[in-house]
C-alpha cells in the first residue's frame, strides 16, 4: 500500500464568493449576511460592484427589539 496519500482539500469560498452567492439567490440585509459570518459586509459589496456586478441598497424600515422603527439596508443583485 502506498503511504505517499495526497489530501485534497476543496477550496473555501471567500467572503466575496458567499455574498454573490447569496445574492444570486434573492436580496440579503446586512443582517443576514453578518449571520453568514460576512462582517465586513460593505467592504465585499464594494469589491462586487468594482467588479462590476450591479448591486442597489433598497432602504426598509423595520421596528427592532425596542420597538423603534428604524432604517436597513437590503442589497439586491440586478440581473
Amino acid at each position: 500500500m502506498d503511504n505517499h496519500s495526497i489530501s485534497i482539500k476543496p477550496k473555501t469560498p471567500s467572503q466575496r464568493e458567499r455574498v454573490l452567492a447569496r445574492l444570486r439567490k434573492g436580496s440579503a440585509t446586512s443582517w443576514e449576511l453578518s449571520q453568514m459570518g460576512i462582517l465586513s459586509y460593505n467592504t465585499r459589496i464594494m469589491e462586487l460592484r468594482r467588479a462590476g456586478h450591479e448591486i442597489i441598497t433598497v432602504m426598509e424600515e423595520v421596528t427592532n427589539q425596542f420597538g423603534e422603527t428604524v432604517k436597513r439596508g437590503r442589497f439586491v443583485l440586478i440581473n
